[in-house]
């Protein structure tokens, strides 16, 4: 389908795919489909003013138009600000030729208070500034709808009202265009900074080195039970495909509630001919996101997406989230987590508070070397959530083939009770984390399996508080699970494989300064404890169950086994236990 015949909707920011709405924002109908959004070739009125943009004999002669540059000023173009230049920058605009090169100077300033659409291919470059004053409460600063435009180390400026409800949004940079470039550029005091739109199946956009500053959110803030907020208020964000997003500094205003400060949502509804890169081969890599966004960095249904080397801070809501991605990778990022527990924003949604959160079905996510703080208040670390799809919503679905490995979770400062949790995952891989938690009550711990299926859990470094009630690594729920090569300190059950019947396989721990080495509670599945080392002030295995086969491990000190299988030796306290056709048959070591 032609770019040019598609319709711009009046509703086009989803609120976040990731948690249940309870009032979702109303889809445009066919009886209302929103103002035509005029194509690049197009002479059509422009939707921001209503003024007619310049056909060919409004440009220049060649004569008085230089072919490459062209500074920003003449008659009615104020360059220190004083006055409003709206109408005298739009004709300038209008007159320049296809590819032209604007510049802004470095040291001027051109105040405006209305839209600059741009409806043919230009460079806007420069160290001045563009200063919007007022105008934009729902309107974008400058709209690119030709391909191949490019924005370029220009300050961009807004200081006037935001109608946080309106159907359009206050934008800094607004894309609707292919392979567009935005470099070096300073967006400060929008609603939403430089935004690609959803529904042109627009690519290649490249976004770097930008300062994206002071962004101002519409949400009610903590304590308030408004869903207001989760449409609109974000940094960047990109639609579609084939985005690179690298090196740049995002910031939320202080004492406001914004969305995300860097968002990569899939097309969904709005693809019509996406081609063979539908929602995926988009790069966040080297930015530094700040300041009280919900979501500091979120993916939402994107394919094939890194986020890599990104350093983020002060997030109410998640750090960094993937929301039913699919090959997707978080890896070698900084989370720095503030929240505290009155930070509430976004309340009426009830979202699980954490640093790194993997939402709902997302498939095979890797989440690896990644340095989580915390100097706040997190209930989990890294998170796999189970949440109800739409269209089934009492089926909770969980992550499948997640890897979460070689992370190190820090606490320095706050509470983290629990380092990893996995929700209702499939065959989830917990390898290599070093992990810090704090005083724990009741089923948290380091790793928390609950209802995962087929869980590896491997080779962590877990530690506790000496004062800890809870787990070093606890599995619940039917599915098998492996425990290998752990080492858990300072904690009072170091693992706990609670009412599994598809089997554990707990091999080669050690559990220091612990109460209990392990407890098997209604564990009926086949299985195997061997070769683990538990340093306890009680009993080494609580609660053994009949079909586990145990091999050269520490016991139950002087109490006969329980379970096992025929062939099953024990070596513990002085004595040899064997398994004899089921009964065990014991004798004292001198």
């Amino acid at each position: 389908m032609d770019k040019t015949s598609r319709r711009e909707r009046s509703g086009w920011w989803r609120s976040g795919a990731a948690e249940p709405q309870p009032t979702p924002e109303p889809e445009p109908t066919a009886d209302d489909p929103g103002p035509e959004e005029p194509g690049p070739d197009e002479p059509a009125p422009s939707p921001d003013t209503g003024e007619e943009p310049s056909t060919p004999d409004a440009v220049p002669d060649a004569a008085t138009v230089a072919p490459a540059e062209h500074v920003l000023g003449g008659p009615g173009i104020d360059t220190t600000g004083a006055v409003v230049s709206t109408a005298a920058v739009k004709a300038w605009f209008a007159a320049l030729p296809d590819g032209a090169t604007a510049v802004v100077r470095g040291g001027d300033v051109v105040a405006l208070d209305g839209t600059l659409r741009l409806d043919r291919r230009v460079d806007i470059r420069g160290g001045g500034e563009l200063r919007f004053v007022g105008g934009l409460s729902s309107a974008s600063a400058l709209k690119l709808i030709a391909d191949g435009s490019s924005v370029r180390d220009v300050r961009v400026t807004y200081s006037g009202p935001i109608d946080g409800g309106a159907a359009e949004r206050n934008v800094g940079i607004d894309i609707h265009a292919d392979d567009v470039v935005v470099d070096g550029v300073t967006l400060d005091g929008f609603q939403n900074g430089i935004v690609v739109r959803p529904f042109g199946e627009y690519q290649g956009a490249v976004v770097t080195n930008c300062h994206v500053l002071n962004i101002r959110g519409a949400g009610g803030g903590s304590g308030s039970a408004s869903t207001a907020g989760e449409d609109r208020g974000d940094g960047i964000t990109v639609w579609g495909a084939r985005a690179t997003v690298i090196g740049n500094v995002v910031s939320a205003a202080a004492g406001t509630d914004a969305r995300i400060g860097i968002h990569a949502e899939s097309l969904g509804d709005y693809a019509v001919d996406p081609g063979p890169w539908l929602d995926s081969m988009i790069t966040i890599s080297g930015n530094v996101v700040s300041g009280p966004f919900r979501r500091g960095i979120a993916l939402e249904g994107v394919s094939h997406t890194s986020v890599s080397a990104n350093t983020v801070s002060d997030a109410t809501w998640w750090g960094i989230s993937m929301s039913d991605t699919r090959s997707t990778s978080v890896v070698g990022n900084a989370v720095r987590w503030t929240r505290t527990e009155n930070q509430t924003p976004g309340s009426a949604w009830n979202p699980p508070r954490c640093p790194i959160m993997v939402y709902r079905g997302a498939q095979s996510p890797i989440i690896s070397a990644n340095v989580v703080e915390i100097l706040g208040a997190a209930p989990a670390a890294i998170r796999l959530h189970a949440a109800p799809l739409p269209t089934g919503p009492s089926t909770l679905v969980g992550a499948v083939d997640a890897i979460i490995a070689d992370n190190v979770i820090r606490l320095t400062a706050g509470t983290c009770p629990t380092g990893i949790s996995l929700d209702r995952a499939v065959r989830p891989m917990v390898s290599g984390n070093q992990i810090a938690v704090s005083v724990a009550t009741g089923s948290v711990g380091g790793v928390i399996s609950y209802l995962a299926e087929d869980a590896v859990i491997s080779d962590n470094s877990i530690t506790g508080s000496a004062t800890s009630n809870g787990y070093g690594i606890l599995h619940q729920g039917a599915g098998s699970i492996v425990v290998t090569g752990n080492r858990i300190d300072r904690i009072r059950v170091a693992v706990a494989v609670s009412n599994c019947t598809g089997g554990a396989t707990i091999i080669g721990n050690t559990g220091r300064e612990c109460e209990y080495g392990l407890d098997t509670f209604g564990t009926t599945g086949h299985s195997v404890v061997q070769g683990n080392r538990w340093e306890t002030s009680n009993t080494a295995h609580a609660n053994a169950q009949p079909n586990t086969s145990y091999l050269s491990t520490r016991h139950m000190g002087l109490a006969r086994p329980y379970g096992g299988r025929s062939g099953d030796i024990l070596v513990g306290n002085g004595r040899l236990w064997v398994n004899d056709q089921g009964t065990w048959r014991s004798t004292t070591l001198s």
